[in-house]
């Protein structure tokens, strides 16, 4: 099986350079690395016609001004030709082996069109969430998702088939597009889960994470309210996110 990684770029220079060794330093070699630079003016195009001056064939770029990280990755799931499709933003990493653990858990698991695995976090404050969601079984009811984004980005995997049947995320979302998206492809099937770290979540004063989380967690709610009219999940969607909000602030 094949894999495609999509990167979204734009001046990431300080973490660039790592997210693209974690790619083409992967012990699976069957894969096809596809990265969109937006018009970085911080030395990220350098870094990345280096790598791909030296890995020819699996590197392939795009730089040009775009419409933001949404279109970056619609376009990048236009041209993956991978049956295993991922994307991995430009500050965030694989750990070593991941991509043999995907591929390993999708061979075994044929019936299974979406992966979800454990993530990891740079910030030390925050590692108590990520082993929170690590306990939540999204793979055994659809209700788990509704309540709260429970799934770490990095760490997903989506076979092509499934792609085709979800479609491109939705611009509309700046925040959570992610969200949105692991809810419609809930809506097809559940995903299967591998409780092994496989990625590394970086949280840095210019990250979305960082900005303006409470953006973030008023889409996810918006987005919840969109795919189920339960009156009881959706107040405890509103509750889990208090509650979250209120720790990060006292993490902080």
């Amino acid at each position: 099986m094949k894999i495609s990684i999509i990167t979204p770029s734009f001046n990431q220079a300080d973490f660039l350079e790592q997210t693209i060794k974690s790619v083409v330093n992967q012990d699976y070699k069957n894969l096809e690395y596809l990265i969109f630079d937006g018009g970085s003016t911080d030395g990220s195009v350098e870094i990345i016609k280096k790598y791909a001056k030296k890995y020819p064939k699996l590197i392939k770029y795009w730089s040009k001004k775009d419409k933001g990280q949404v279109d970056a990755l619609n376009q990048g799931l236009k041209k993956a030709t991978g049956d295993i499709i991922a994307y991995l933003n430009s500050d965030d990493y694989y750990l070593p082996s991941t991509f043999t653990k995907v591929i390993n858990y999708f061979k075994k698991h044929p019936d299974k069109l979406w992966l979800v695995g454990n993530c990891q976090v740079t910030e030390k404050k925050l590692r108590w969430t990520f082993k929170l969601k690590h306990l939540i079984p999204i793979h055994k009811s659809k209700n788990w998702l509704y309540l709260s984004n429970w799934i770490n980005q990095p760490a997903v995997f989506l076979r092509k088939d499934l792609v085709n049947q979800v479609g491109q995320f939705n611009g509309k979302y700046h925040y959570a597009f992610d969200y949105d998206y692991w809810l419609r492809c809930q809506k097809i099937s559940p995903p299967g889960r591998l409780k092994q770290p496989l990625a590394v979540f970086r949280i840095h004063q210019f990250s979305k994470s960082s900005t303006n989380f409470r953006g973030q967690f008023n889409e996810q709610y918006k987005i919840t309210k969109k795919y189920t009219d339960n009156c009881s999940i959706i107040s405890l969607h509103k509750f889990f996110s208090w509650v979250i909000i209120h720790l990060y602030n006292l993490s902080k």
